[in-house]
Protein backbone atom coordinates (compact mmCIF):
# COMPACT_ATOMS: atom_id res chain seq x y z
CA UNK A 1 0.00 0.00 0.00
CA UNK A 2 3.23 2.38 0.97
CA UNK A 3 4.50 1.66 -2.39
CA UNK A 4 1.24 2.30 -4.40
CA UNK A 5 1.06 5.73 -2.47
CA UNK A 6 4.51 6.76 -3.03
CA UNK A 7 4.38 5.85 -7.06
CA UNK A 8 1.30 8.13 -7.35
CA UNK A 9 2.75 11.19 -5.47
CA UNK A 10 5.66 10.63 -7.95
CA UNK A 11 3.83 10.46 -10.76
CA UNK A 12 1.54 13.63 -9.57
CA UNK A 13 5.26 15.45 -8.99
CA UNK A 14 6.14 14.39 -12.25
CA UNK A 15 3.11 15.94 -14.05
CA UNK A 16 3.17 18.98 -12.11
CA UNK A 17 7.05 19.49 -13.21
CA UNK A 18 6.18 18.43 -16.68
CA UNK A 19 3.27 21.37 -16.92
CA UNK A 20 5.55 23.83 -14.99
CA UNK A 21 8.78 23.28 -17.56
CA UNK A 22 6.63 22.73 -20.82
CA UNK A 23 4.85 26.16 -19.70
CA UNK A 24 8.13 27.98 -19.29
CA UNK A 25 9.12 26.58 -22.52
CA UNK A 26 6.13 28.09 -24.10
CA UNK A 27 6.41 31.61 -21.98
CA UNK A 28 10.09 31.74 -22.78
CA UNK A 29 9.73 31.18 -26.80
CA UNK A 30 6.80 34.03 -26.74
CA UNK A 31 9.97 36.61 -25.74
CA UNK A 32 12.09 34.99 -28.91
CA UNK A 33 12.42 38.57 -30.52
CA UNK A 34 11.22 38.87 -34.34
CA UNK A 35 14.54 38.65 -36.48
CA UNK A 36 13.50 39.26 -40.06
CA UNK A 37 14.15 36.43 -42.80
CA UNK A 38 15.61 39.26 -45.37
CA UNK A 39 16.88 42.71 -45.87
CA UNK A 40 15.30 45.60 -47.79
CA UNK A 41 16.62 49.01 -48.09
CA UNK A 42 14.97 52.80 -49.66
CA UNK A 43 17.83 55.50 -50.71
CA UNK A 44 20.22 53.22 -48.90
CA UNK A 45 18.02 53.15 -45.33
CA UNK A 46 17.20 49.86 -43.62
CA UNK A 47 13.39 49.57 -44.34
CA UNK A 48 12.56 46.44 -41.38
CA UNK A 49 9.71 45.01 -40.92
CA UNK A 50 8.30 45.20 -37.34
CA UNK A 51 6.24 41.84 -37.81
CA UNK A 52 6.21 38.94 -39.26
CA UNK A 53 2.97 39.37 -41.87
CA UNK A 54 4.31 42.92 -43.25
CA UNK A 55 7.57 40.63 -45.01
CA UNK A 56 4.94 40.15 -47.68
CA UNK A 57 5.12 44.05 -48.83
CA UNK A 58 8.17 45.22 -48.24
CA UNK A 59 9.54 44.82 -51.90
CA UNK A 60 6.38 46.46 -53.74
CA UNK A 61 6.82 49.40 -50.28
CA UNK A 62 10.39 50.02 -51.15
CA UNK A 63 9.20 50.39 -54.93
CA UNK A 64 6.28 52.41 -53.86
CA UNK A 65 6.52 56.15 -55.61
CA UNK A 66 4.73 57.49 -52.38
CA UNK A 67 6.96 55.62 -49.62
CA UNK A 68 10.50 56.58 -51.75
CA UNK A 69 9.33 60.67 -52.30
CA UNK A 70 8.75 60.93 -48.75
CA UNK A 71 11.82 59.53 -47.50
CA UNK A 72 14.01 61.47 -50.61
CA UNK A 73 12.55 64.61 -49.69
CA UNK A 74 13.35 63.95 -45.81
CA UNK A 75 17.02 63.43 -46.50
CA UNK A 76 17.16 65.76 -48.80
CA UNK A 77 16.61 68.71 -45.91
CA UNK A 78 19.31 67.29 -43.96
CA UNK A 79 17.85 67.98 -40.53
CA UNK A 80 17.82 64.20 -39.24
CA UNK A 81 20.33 61.36 -39.39
CA UNK A 82 18.04 57.94 -40.41
CA UNK A 83 19.38 54.65 -39.21
CA UNK A 84 16.29 53.23 -39.79
CA UNK A 85 12.73 53.32 -40.97
CA UNK A 86 10.44 50.74 -38.87
CA UNK A 87 6.80 49.58 -40.83
CA UNK A 88 4.73 48.47 -38.19
CA UNK A 89 1.59 48.38 -40.51
CA UNK A 90 0.33 48.89 -43.95
CA UNK A 91 -2.95 49.25 -46.04
CA UNK A 92 -2.85 48.86 -49.81
CA UNK A 93 -5.26 50.45 -52.57
CA UNK A 94 -5.43 46.58 -53.99
CA UNK A 95 -6.19 43.04 -52.99
CA UNK A 96 -2.48 42.47 -53.35
CA UNK A 97 0.81 44.84 -52.54
CA UNK A 98 1.12 46.64 -55.69
CA UNK A 99 3.57 50.13 -55.75
CA UNK A 100 1.10 52.49 -57.26
CA UNK A 101 -1.69 51.17 -54.70
CA UNK A 102 -0.03 52.06 -51.41
CA UNK A 103 -2.77 53.27 -49.04
CA UNK A 104 -1.21 53.96 -45.62
CA UNK A 105 1.44 52.73 -43.92
CA UNK A 106 2.45 53.32 -39.91
CA UNK A 107 6.36 53.62 -39.06
CA UNK A 108 8.87 54.89 -36.35
CA UNK A 109 11.95 56.27 -37.44
CA UNK A 110 15.57 55.34 -36.14
CA UNK A 111 16.76 59.00 -36.15
CA UNK A 112 19.16 61.36 -34.32
CA UNK A 113 19.82 65.28 -34.61
CA UNK A 114 22.72 65.84 -36.90
CA UNK A 115 23.87 68.87 -34.70
CA UNK A 116 24.40 67.00 -30.96
CA UNK A 117 23.89 63.14 -31.92
CA UNK A 118 21.02 62.93 -29.77
CA UNK A 119 17.63 60.96 -30.50
CA UNK A 120 14.82 62.23 -31.89
CA UNK A 121 11.33 61.90 -30.01
CA UNK A 122 8.29 61.47 -31.16
CA UNK A 123 9.31 59.14 -33.99
CA UNK A 124 5.89 57.16 -34.61
CA UNK A 125 4.57 58.21 -37.64
CA UNK A 126 1.45 57.62 -39.70
CA UNK A 127 2.29 57.75 -43.92
CA UNK A 128 -0.85 58.71 -45.56
CA UNK A 129 0.61 60.77 -48.38
CA UNK A 130 -0.25 64.67 -49.89
CA UNK A 131 -3.20 65.66 -50.99
CA UNK A 132 -4.64 68.19 -52.70
CA UNK A 133 -8.15 70.95 -51.85
CA UNK A 134 -9.35 73.10 -53.72
CA UNK A 135 -11.59 76.03 -53.24
CA UNK A 136 -14.64 76.42 -55.55
CA UNK A 137 -16.71 79.57 -55.77
CA UNK A 138 -19.90 79.42 -57.64
CA UNK A 139 -21.96 82.43 -59.28
CA UNK A 140 -25.37 81.70 -59.44
CA UNK A 141 -27.24 83.48 -62.53
CA UNK A 142 -30.56 84.04 -61.94
CA UNK A 143 -33.02 84.50 -65.22
CA UNK A 144 -32.97 88.15 -66.67
CA UNK A 145 -36.47 88.52 -66.38
CA UNK A 146 -35.78 88.51 -62.37
CA UNK A 147 -33.44 91.48 -62.47
CA UNK A 148 -34.68 92.53 -59.21
CA UNK A 149 -32.61 89.51 -57.90
CA UNK A 150 -28.41 89.91 -58.21
CA UNK A 151 -26.75 87.11 -58.83
CA UNK A 152 -24.94 86.04 -55.83
CA UNK A 153 -21.72 84.07 -55.63
CA UNK A 154 -21.39 80.86 -53.50
CA UNK A 155 -18.67 78.47 -51.70
CA UNK A 156 -19.50 75.09 -52.42
CA UNK A 157 -19.01 72.38 -49.69
CA UNK A 158 -19.27 68.41 -49.80
CA UNK A 159 -21.05 66.94 -47.25
CA UNK A 160 -20.07 63.44 -46.64
CA UNK A 161 -19.73 60.78 -43.23
CA UNK A 162 -16.17 60.92 -41.84
CA UNK A 163 -15.88 57.86 -39.78
CA UNK A 164 -12.85 59.21 -37.25
CA UNK A 165 -14.64 61.81 -35.94
CA UNK A 166 -18.14 60.19 -35.86
CA UNK A 167 -20.34 62.49 -38.27
CA UNK A 168 -20.65 64.24 -41.43
CA UNK A 169 -18.83 67.38 -42.04
CA UNK A 170 -18.55 70.34 -44.72
CA UNK A 171 -15.63 70.45 -46.39
CA UNK A 172 -14.58 72.46 -49.74
CA UNK A 173 -13.83 69.75 -52.54
CA UNK A 174 -10.37 67.22 -52.04
CA UNK A 175 -8.63 64.07 -52.64
CA UNK A 176 -5.32 61.95 -51.99
CA UNK A 177 -2.79 62.67 -54.70
CA UNK A 178 -2.15 59.60 -57.34
CA UNK A 179 1.36 57.77 -57.07
CA UNK A 180 3.22 60.06 -59.82
CA UNK A 181 2.11 63.19 -57.13
CA UNK A 182 0.30 64.96 -59.90
CA UNK A 183 -1.37 67.44 -58.51
CA UNK A 184 -3.00 69.45 -61.11
CA UNK A 185 -4.44 66.47 -62.44
CA UNK A 186 -5.86 64.98 -59.13
CA UNK A 187 -7.38 68.43 -58.53
CA UNK A 188 -9.27 68.22 -61.73
CA UNK A 189 -10.56 64.59 -61.44
CA UNK A 190 -11.63 65.25 -57.81
CA UNK A 191 -13.44 68.23 -58.94
CA UNK A 192 -15.44 66.01 -61.43
CA UNK A 193 -16.07 63.36 -59.22
CA UNK A 194 -17.28 64.88 -56.16
CA UNK A 195 -19.20 68.01 -57.35
CA UNK A 196 -20.05 66.92 -61.73
CA UNK A 197 -18.07 70.43 -62.27
CA UNK A 198 -15.39 70.19 -64.99
CA UNK A 199 -12.44 71.91 -65.08
CA UNK A 200 -11.55 72.01 -68.64
CA UNK A 201 -7.50 73.01 -68.26
CA UNK A 202 -5.18 73.78 -65.32
CA UNK A 203 -4.83 77.30 -65.72
CA UNK A 204 -8.28 77.77 -64.80
CA UNK A 205 -7.02 76.84 -60.92
CA UNK A 206 -5.74 79.72 -58.33
CA UNK A 207 -2.60 78.42 -56.58
CA UNK A 208 -2.68 79.06 -52.60
CA UNK A 209 0.16 77.00 -52.11
CA UNK A 210 0.77 74.32 -49.00
CA UNK A 211 -0.59 73.70 -45.74
CA UNK A 212 0.72 70.80 -42.96
CA UNK A 213 -1.95 70.03 -41.15
CA UNK A 214 -0.84 67.50 -38.80
CA UNK A 215 3.28 67.25 -38.84
CA UNK A 216 3.62 66.33 -35.18
CA UNK A 217 2.22 62.81 -36.63
CA UNK A 218 1.58 63.03 -40.02
CA UNK A 219 3.40 63.40 -43.34
CA UNK A 220 0.37 64.90 -45.12
CA UNK A 221 0.51 68.33 -47.40
CA UNK A 222 -2.26 69.87 -48.72
CA UNK A 223 -1.75 72.00 -51.92
CA UNK A 224 -4.87 74.78 -51.96
CA UNK A 225 -6.39 76.09 -55.07
CA UNK A 226 -9.46 78.46 -55.31
CA UNK A 227 -11.42 77.50 -58.70
CA UNK A 228 -14.68 80.43 -59.72
CA UNK A 229 -17.12 79.44 -62.11
CA UNK A 230 -21.10 80.18 -63.20
CA UNK A 231 -24.00 78.39 -63.72
CA UNK A 232 -27.94 78.97 -63.68
CA UNK A 233 -30.53 78.82 -61.40
CA UNK A 234 -31.85 75.70 -62.43
CA UNK A 235 -28.30 74.12 -62.81
CA UNK A 236 -27.57 75.16 -58.97
CA UNK A 237 -30.80 73.51 -58.02
CA UNK A 238 -30.13 70.51 -58.91
CA UNK A 239 -26.94 70.38 -57.76
CA UNK A 240 -28.12 70.43 -54.57
CA UNK A 241 -30.11 67.53 -55.08
CA UNK A 242 -27.83 65.47 -56.55
CA UNK A 243 -25.69 62.53 -54.86
CA UNK A 244 -21.81 62.70 -56.37
CA UNK A 245 -18.80 60.56 -55.36
CA UNK A 246 -16.73 57.79 -56.62
CA UNK A 247 -19.22 54.65 -56.90
CA UNK A 248 -16.32 51.90 -56.94
CA UNK A 249 -15.25 53.82 -53.34
CA UNK A 250 -18.73 53.75 -52.18
CA UNK A 251 -18.65 57.90 -51.91
CA UNK A 252 -22.02 59.18 -51.37
CA UNK A 253 -21.29 63.10 -51.39
CA UNK A 254 -23.71 65.72 -51.05
CA UNK A 255 -23.67 69.23 -52.37
CA UNK A 256 -24.00 72.16 -49.73
CA UNK A 257 -23.89 75.79 -50.74
CA UNK A 258 -22.90 78.77 -48.44
CA UNK A 259 -23.21 82.32 -49.49
CA UNK A 260 -19.51 83.45 -49.81
CA UNK A 261 -19.85 86.45 -47.43
CA UNK A 262 -21.24 83.97 -44.64
CA UNK A 263 -18.31 81.81 -45.58
CA UNK A 264 -16.08 84.61 -45.49
CA UNK A 265 -17.55 86.16 -42.04
CA UNK A 266 -17.14 82.93 -40.00
CA UNK A 267 -19.10 80.19 -41.98
CA UNK A 268 -15.67 78.63 -42.82
CA UNK A 269 -14.74 78.40 -38.83
CA UNK A 270 -17.89 76.73 -37.66
CA UNK A 271 -17.48 73.64 -40.55
CA UNK A 272 -14.10 72.80 -38.87
CA UNK A 273 -12.59 72.21 -41.95
CA UNK A 274 -9.04 73.57 -41.83
CA UNK A 275 -8.43 73.18 -45.55
CA UNK A 276 -11.40 75.86 -46.33
CA UNK A 277 -10.07 78.25 -43.84
CA UNK A 278 -6.92 78.43 -44.71
CA UNK A 279 -7.93 78.23 -48.73
CA UNK A 280 -10.30 81.63 -48.33
CA UNK A 281 -8.08 83.28 -45.82
CA UNK A 282 -5.40 83.30 -48.74
CA UNK A 283 -7.77 83.52 -51.34
CA UNK A 284 -9.19 87.53 -49.61
CA UNK A 285 -5.44 87.90 -49.95
CA UNK A 286 -5.49 88.01 -53.81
Amino acid sequence: MNTYIIASLIVVQSTIIYYLVRKWLEKDKTKEKYVPSSTWTCNGIPIIPGYPHIEKSMTALTMAPKFVNWLTKVLAKKEMNISAVTITDIDWFAPKPTPNKLGFVKYTLGATDPKTDRKIPSTIIFGRGNSVAVLIIVKVLYPQQDYLIKDKQYVLLCEQMRPPIGQKMKEICAGMMDAEGNIASVALKEVQEETGFIINHIDELIPLQKIIPSPGACDEEIELYAWITAISLREFEEKKRKIYGNKSENEEIQLSFMELNDYINGGAELTGDVKGECAISRYMKL
